[in-house]
């Protein structure tokens, strides 16, 4: 971490810290955040101990200014706000800036006040047991512990403090940070929620809520932000969070109705999942009314959707509006995802339709790579998603006057879709990724090519800058190919391309900083054909890490394996039975599907087709349980000094006379890993088996 000192109203600043799960995902990080009250006229000044390149402010639609002068970003702010102060185009240094406005709550308008002062306190479970009760936490105060009430009217949570659940694991009652059950008239504002065990803040059956100006910070898995569960006449507003899980959340679990909900003006930042998202637990007999207004989602980086509704319970989900939201770096990530589907998630007998949702004035920024197609599905002709209205999409500065420049992939059961924009409009380059012969050689690898077609559908010249990635990355040769292109209006152009792979599954796809360049992919399975001579292979990561390497060779009823990673503890075999894979169930996946840049295929009703929210392996068996269903053989190799070992086919759950088998390697690495560090590419090879390799006698 580059060191840092802060200065505002020229006095030195105490820095908190708290920690975060950033992608790559291979290690816990701190970021640190400010705390002060908003000055006028003040000036904020930040000294690195290592001169930055570059800074920059997050969201940019504050209109902060600042200068760059040596090691020192001064910053000048003329109002209350929450802002991410960011330098050299990274994350890894940012600084969280929590300047406070006026208060609003007034502690005399409770009868009751559980007060934290200054300092530091072990509070465990502070419960409100009465009504017309407010829990205070004071500047400096930095409280360990949770907040739960029961069925209390009247009640508020407030202050300048910090909540804290960094000395606790996740069991009962440690999960959810505020847990309010059947509360009425309930205010919370202000506070600092830091490193929930689950949930920050979950309202559950509640009425008359108004969430102002929590700031939230979570690493966990499930560390959501706000969960709005079965409640009523809920506003949340400037509000903002870095969480691993999702942001913001409308769900229902039989508590009622959700009706009269409003998000607005917050900052969004998620380090894993989603930043908007109605679902997937939708049980209730309706779930309307909901309002998303004036967000900034400033970072959402490993391509699930930024704004999602995934329903499979009874709701009738209904009057969804999503307006005012600016999208700032979301590499790969859908635009939005409307699908109704069953899931783990979901237990009602019958499952609701979805109607009348409105995307209105959505801004994204310019972004680094491609986003994934968005996109509209129901479940049955009588389940349906009807009338989504698009009005005024914006990409970079350009707007989408039709389905196929907004990105939009209108699935079965979808109708009544609409989109209207004003000029300037985006002018699409269409690309085409088309399979040519590839050929196994006598050095175990493919070689052969892909014919990339891009076509100019406006009337004006335009230049297409793309390139063709690999995935898994650092596979084939080469990883990626660029390609620049200058069309006239109407024109076609064909591109050969050429690739070197080795045996397995890869996804090849395009990818632009360009909005108006379509997002094309190609599925490749290539078998691995054995016969007795050895065919060798690296062991690589999607970040580039070599492992070392493994060969194999099919003789008589045995698998043979050479490495020099035999000499020591550390290969691994897993082996399965080919089954065929069902409808729905997953083709593809990578490694977080490559941090945002590669798509998921799964096969689906007319074959393979994408599947952009499976981002994580959680999702593929767990959530929505679509992986090929087949018994995996998993059988570790002790250690041979001469690196070789003979497995009979048997061992491996084969029957020797067997033409086809599937297989991974894992292997033991000394770089940190998120997943197995697995020669094809599999996140969890003992649980699930889509890029195994087809291994097939010579």
């Amino acid at each position: 971490m580059n060191t840092k000192k802060v200065f505002y109203h020229q006095e030195e600043q105490k820095l908190l810290r708290s920690m975060v799960y950033p992608a790559n995902y291979l290690k816990l990080e701190a970021v640190e955040y400010l705390l002060t009250d908003f000055q006028p006229g003040a000036v904020l000044q930040v000294e690195y101990e290592k001169r930055p390149d570059s800074v920059c402010i997050r969201p940019a639609s504050l209109g902060l200014s600042c200068v760059l002068e040596g090691s020192r970003v001064t910053v000048q702010v003329d109002h209350p706000c929450h802002f991410s102060l960011e330098i050299n185009g990274g994350t890894e240094d940012a600084l969280l800036v929590f300047l406070h406005g006026e208060e609003k709550l007034r502690r005399e308008q409770y009868q009751h006040c559980i007060y934290f002062g200054p300092g530091e306190h072990r509070a465990d479970v502070i419960e409100i047991e009465q009504d017309s009760t407010i829990v205070y936490l004071d500047e400096g105060a930095y409280v360990h512990g949770k907040i739960l009430a029961e069925g209390k009217n009247h009640i508020a949570v407030g202050g300048r403090g910090v909540l804290s659940m960094e000395r606790y694991e996740r069991c009962e009652p440690y999960r959810l940070m505020v847990e309010l059950n059947h509360c009425r008239d309930v205010e919370l504002e202000g506070i600092t929620l830091t490193d929930s065990c689950m949930w920050s803040c979950r309202l559950f059956g509640c009425e008359q809520v108004h969430v102002d100006r929590l700031k939230i910070l979570g690493q966990r898995g499930n560390s959501d932000g706000i969960d709005i569960c079965g409640s009523r006449h809920v506003l949340v507003e400037g509000c903002f969070t870095r969480v691993w899980d999702d942001s913001l959340v409308v769900k229902a679990f039989d508590t009622g109705d959700v009706e009269d909900v409003v998000c607005k003006d917050c900052i969004l930042w998620n380090d894993f999942a989603r930043p908007i998202e109605v679902g997937v637990e939708l049980r209730a007999d309706q779930v309307h009314q909901v309002r998303f207004s004036n967000i900034d989602i400033i970072h959402s980086p490993t391509g699930y959707p930024v704004m999602g509704i995934h329903h499979g319970d009874r709701a009738q989900v209904s009057d969804i509006c999503f307006e005012d939201i600016r999208v700032e770096d979301m590499p790969g990530a859908q635009l939005f995802d409307i699908r109704i589907t069953n899931s783990v998630w979901n237990d009602s007998t019958t499952i609701g339709c979805i109607r009348n949702v409105r995307f209105e004035r959505i801004i994204v920024g310019a972004q680094t790579s491609s986003m994934s197609p968005s996109r509209i599905e129901g479940y049955s002709p009588e389940v349906t998603v009807k009338g989504v209205t698009l009005s005024d999409i914006c990409f970079d500065g350009r707007y989408a006057r039709d389905l196929e420049s907004c990105g939009v992939d209108v699935r079965n059961y979808a109708e009544d879709v609409k989109i209207s924009a004003h000029s300037p409009y985006l002018e699409m380059v269409q690309t085409r990724l088309e399979q040519r012969e590839f050929r196994l050689q006598e050095d175990g690898f493919y070689h052969g090519s892909v014919l990339l077609t891009l076509k100019n559908c406006s009337r004006e010249e335009q230049r297409a800058e793309l390139s063709v990635h690999a995935a898994p990355s650092f596979r084939a040769e080469p990883t990626l190919h660029r390609v620049c292109q200058t069309l006239s209006g109407g024109e076609q152009k064909e591109v050969e391309l050429a690739f070197r792979m080795p045996p397995g599954k890869f996804c090849l796809h395009t990818d632009s900083v360009q909005p108006n360049v379509e997002v094309s992919w190609l599925l490749v399975d290539l078998p691995m054909v054995l016969g007795e001579s050895y065919a060798t292979y690296r062991v690589v990561n999607c970040r580039g890490e070599e492992a070392g390497s493994v060969g194999f060779a099919w003789h008589k009823d045995c698998l043979e394996v050479k490495s020099e990673l035999l000499k020591k503890e550390g290969v691994t075999l897993y082996a399965a039975c080919p089954v065929e894979t069902e409808k729905n169930q997953v083709l593809f996946s990578v490694e977080e599907t490559d941090f945002g840049k590669a798509p998921a295929v799964i096969n689906g009703p007319q074959g393979p087709e994408l599947a952009p929210q499976l981002r994580c392996p959680a999702e593929i068996t767990y959530v929505f349980q679509n992986e090929p269903k087949t018994e995996i053989v998993k059988l570790d190799l002790r250690p041979r000094l001469a690196g070789e070992a003979s497995v009979p086919l048997a061992l491996l759950g084969i029957d020797p006379s067997a033409k086809e088998f599937w297989l991974e390697v894992s292997v033991e690495a000394e770089f940190p890993a998120r997943y197995p560090v697995c020669l094809f590419g599999s996140q969890v090879p003992e649980e699930i088996c889509h890029m195994f390799v087809r291994v097939v006698k010579e």
